[in-house]
């Protein structure tokens, strides 16, 4: 405990007391006020304060402002605790007291359940590609709704997206930011332990009360960021709900495949990088976020694609086959860095079997492309995963009516066909384009790729493939479209449902 007038600190529980009150101070100025008690009345210049305190993040000045007034007034409004040295930086004038406070022991213990002490946000070390306007739209978002969804396929980077809107919120405001990945735990119970454990709330290792985590987070000014909802979705929802409710400064971000669907949620779908279409120039190609991408993937492996048109055309075919999805990108970046550019173009129609072998420290479903899909697909229904068997025989767009001529049959009737068209939709396997006036759905090239084997699998793959070849309903060339709810880049907010009958 280190005592500066009446004001107490203890900097390994980064906690901050006034006469055995415990006070709110927000993560941003506590790292400052930490900083000007280790300089032990040293001049702090702004540098050294900015270096610290936003690392990896350009911001302005004023942000410093923002902070050391926070602090002031702790201090007291009229006090010289903080004194700034003009064109130089900032120091303690008071002599710090480092002691032990008995007295405050049982508050520190008592107030362990209720305090929140936020984890820090993963540090990214490669620049996020294509993201910009995400990153606004959804920081945007954030402001006027308590609860924004990052809606996308496997590896298609919700997580670093949600990331990079967290940082950003986090440099320009007074707002804690808290990361918690729920790729581990199942079951409502586990959830509220993990949020719980992530912000300091209760024991470790104990059972937490959903009460005693909403009440912990209430009148705090937190961002939480919920990564990886999917498979405990309604337990996901449950409890983000609770927690927005109890307090009007807490906002969640959570990244998932499906939306939480909870009260007041807006959903943000992440589309895939843009891709060059064929015959696009040499320019066109290199402007591409999808290949800007591959590209500085293939730099950081020290490999390089030679600069001549004709492989900058195979570049562009590999982006556009993998659909500009970040993931397949990184994995392919890695087997040209060993093969080629030319064996790995050859190889993508055994794209499950050749593109594997990411990151040691990734999680299985993102260490190859087909264990990605892998976990999606087994947080389908039964039912969902038929017809998406059943669709993967359309190469291009298809409509409702075309999708149950094929689909409908066995046991499966056409209102079986539509409601899993709507999860399908929701869960991000199926995309939804605007292009005309009948809606249209199409596959991603690597989920048709993946749905078709296993129609392939089954006993059915014959009697599929003879009702699409007798079916008359309409279906189309095109085989892209915008994704649903969004603008013409691909992405997009909205408050509806995901897919409508």
């Amino acid at each position: 405990m280190i005592k500066i007038g009446r004001v107490v600190v203890s900097l390994e529980m980064r906690e901050v007391y006034q006469e055995g009150r415990l006070l709110q101070v927000g993560s941003r100025a506590f790292d400052i006020l930490e900083l000007l008690i280790r300089a032990e009345g040293k001049t702090v210049t702004k540098d050294e304060i900015l270096q610290h305190v936003w690392p990896n993040s350009v911001v302005e000045e004023n942000n410093i402002h923002v902070q050391l007034s926070a602090l002031r007034k702790i201090f007291g409004a009229g006090s010289q605790v903080i004194r700034t040295i003009s064109g130089r930086g900032y120091r303690l004038t008071i002599p710090t007291d480092a002691a032990e406070l008995p007295h405050l022991r049982g508050a520190v213990a008592a107030s362990h359940a209720s305090s929140v002490r936020p984890s820090g946000l993963p540090v990214c070390h490669t620049p996020l590609i294509g993201r910009e306007a995400a990153i606004a739209d959804v920081t945007c978002a954030l402001k006027g709704t308590p609860i924004v969804t990052l809606l996308g396929s496997g590896g298609i980077g919700k997580t670093q997206l949600a990331i990079a809107v967290a940082r950003s919120i986090e440099a320009a405001s007074e707002w804690e930011v808290c990361f918690i990945t729920l790729a581990s735990v199942s079951g409502v119970q586990s959830v509220i332990n993990k949020v719980a454990e992530a912000l300091g709330v209760g024991p470790a290792g104990a059972d937490v009360p959903l009460q005693a985590l909403v009440d912990a987070t209430r009148e705090r000014k937190l961002l939480v960021l919920l990564d990886n909802c999917e498979h405990v979705i309604e337990s996901a929802a449950t409890i983000c709900e609770l927690l927005v409710q109890a307090s009007a400064d807490l906002r969640i971000l959570a990244t998932s495949r499906e939306p939480l669907r909870t009260r007041d949620e807006k959903f943000y779908w992440v589309a895939p990088l843009e891709t060059p279409d064929v015959g696009a120039s040499r320019q066109t190609i290199l402007d591409c976020s999808a290949v800007r991408m591959f590209l500085a993937q293939m730099t950081a492996l020290n490999t390089s694609v030679e600069n001549d048109l004709g492989s900058i055309e195979m570049v562009a075919t590999i982006c556009r086959r993998l659909d500009g999805v970040p993931l397949a990108l990184e994995l392919a970046a890695s087997r040209v860095a060993v093969f080629g550019i030319r064996k790995l173009l050859a190889e993508l129609d055994n794209r499950f079997q050749f593109l594997t072998g990411g990151r040691r420290t990734a999680p299985p479903r993102q260490q190859t492309l087909e264990g990605a899909l892998d976990w999606s697909y087994q947080l389908l229904s039964a039912t969902e995963r038929t017809v998406l068997h059943r669709l993967s025989v359309f190469p291009a767009r298809f409509s409702v009516e075309a999708a149950c001529a094929v689909a409908a049959c066995g046991r499966l009737t056409r209102n079986d066909v539509t409601d899993a068209i709507v999860g399908l939709a929701s869960k991000c396997f199926l995309m939804t384009t605007f292009d005309s006036k009948t809606k249209e759905y199409f596959l991603l090239e690597t989920t048709r790729e993946y749905a078709l084997r296993k129609l392939y699998e089954s006993d059915e793959a014959d009697q599929v493939l003879t009702r699409k070849a007798t079916c008359h309903a309409p279906a189309y060339e095109q085989p892209y479209g915008r994704v649903f709810g969004a603008p013409a880049s691909g992405a997009g907010l909205a408050m509806e449902a995901v897919a409508s009958r």
